[in-house]
């Protein structure tokens, strides 16, 4: 079966990205952003679903959810969709055979969140010898340029790896030569993009929050690590309520390149 137009694959392979618009209907909207509230609204719980935070830029003494992870084992509605018939489908499409998904966060970018670093996710993704991920974003607000909306550089996934930073960030001196080009969206739209394009996002300057889904698939042939994953990812950078208070935090490494979210001691 075939989910995308030859137009829609003829943009993915020349630039690297593709969106699909309004790809929920009404119901499934609303029942998104119910889902994303739930589990904004669940407290931080050891062992469970991981909740991230930052400082925002409106408040150097503040504390604001910026991100969750690890949750489809715990709601059985993103398992459904996540992993569904349909979605895996547009996911194989794309990578020209089967696809797995490898990692499941959600983005909230509230009023004052950061923005993310110049990267591609390419170096964040190999702990586990996969050589090529696609992450699928799932629009939940409107996003622009006020509220930090995705920016890609068109294009250059062709390029391979870019100059790199010691952070794991695309060198700042050559991020300053690539296109960038705002990728504003509606709540439903759909945005892939490979793990070898350069993206980044703009603080949220707005009163209204920039929240989405960022799904991340690998393909099926190079193994299942999800599991894996977030076991060593709570070795290394753990959540705030599975931190040592007489323990540094410093090595993220992988797990956290070109995100806002505080190294918290």
């Amino acid at each position: 079966m075939s989910y995308l137009t030859d137009s829609q694959l003829k943009f993915w392979q020349d630039n690297g990205y593709v969106v699909v618009k309004d790809h929920f209907t009404q119901a499934q909207k609303t029942e998104l952003i119910a889902w994303v509230e739930d589990m904004e609204s669940r407290p931080e719980t050891a062992g469970k679903w991981m909740k991230y935070f930052e400082t925002p830029s409106t408040d150097p003494a503040g504390r604001q959810l910026c991100r969750v992870e690890n949750f489809l084992q715990f709601h059985e509605g993103f398992d459904g969709l996540l992993r569904g018939d349909k979605i895996i489908g547009i996911l194989s499409e794309l990578m020209g055979e089967p696809a797995v998904l490898f990692k499941e966060k959600i983005n909230f970018k509230l009023p004052g969140g950061n923005g993310f670093l110049p990267h591609q996710d390419a170096p964040a993704f190999t702990s586990f010898g996969q050589t090529y991920h696609i992450t699928m974003m799932v629009s939940i607000d409107a996003s622009n340029a006020e509220n930090g909306c995705l920016q890609m550089s068109p294009g250059n996934h062709k390029e391979g790896m870019l100059p790199t930073a010691p952070d794991g960030t695309v060198d700042p001196e050559f991020a300053e030569t690539l296109n960038w080009e705002y990728l504003e969206t509606e709540p439903g739209d759909i945005v892939f993009f490979d793990s070898y394009i350069p993206h980044k996002s703009d603080a949220n300057t707005s009163n209204r929050p920039r929240r989405a889904l960022y799904i991340t698939y690998n393909r099926a042939s190079e193994g299942s690590y999800r599991d894996q994953y977030y076991e060593e990812k709570r070795k290394v950078f753990p959540p705030d309520v599975e931190r040592d208070p007489n323990k540094k935090y410093e090595g993220s490494g992988v797990f956290n390149v070109g995100n806002p979210v505080t190294n918290r001691i």
